[in-house]
């Protein structure tokens, strides 16, 4: 049971650096709302780094106490040219959640019609699964998304 227990908390430190949740409530960074228990309070101190899309050659780029609104950016990874910014005035519902096999992410964009959840497993593994949700279409875009580094900057 302690070998069990030590696994289980060396994968929970492993995955921290990636993800962190705060549990104690507070105010919603992204939506202004008050949280609930379980509820990320502060965006910027979330997620951190840029993530390859290799199906739309896009980047996830997160940044971590960034001095803006904007806490994601998607872009071109060619270019770099910014197709969407993701900040607290055009998502609601952001949420954080850690479960015994990964942590998530996820909120819904009601400009583009979708709901977005990134997950990490509790491995070593640095790739995050992302899953779009078109609400439009009802269409759904689930791939693994490789790490490319953890400095990322949305401004």
């Amino acid at each position: 049971m302690k070998k069990l227990f030590t696994v289980i908390a060396v994968a929970t430190v492993l995955a921290a650096g990636v993800f962190a949740e705060d549990v104690t409530g507070g105010v919603d960074a992204v939506t202004g709302a008050a949280s609930a228990i379980g509820e990320v309070a502060n965006v910027s101190e979330t997620l951190q780094g840029v993530w390859f899309d290799k199906k739309y050659n896009c980047n996830w780029q997160f940044q971590v106490n960034s001095g803006s609104d904007i806490f994601c950016v998607l872009k071109d990874a060619d270019s770099g040219t910014v197709i969407y910014s993701f900040n607290k005035n055009n998502v609601k519902n952001f949420r954080a959640e850690a479960k015994t096999n990964a942590f998530t992410i996820s909120w819904e964009c009601e400009a583009k019609n979708r709901i977005y959840k990134f997950s990490k497993a509790i491995s070593s593994d640095t790739d995050l699964e992302l899953d779009i949700f078109n609400n439009v279409y009802q269409e759904r875009h689930s791939a693994k998304i490789t790490y490319v580094t953890g400095q990322a900057s949305v401004k």
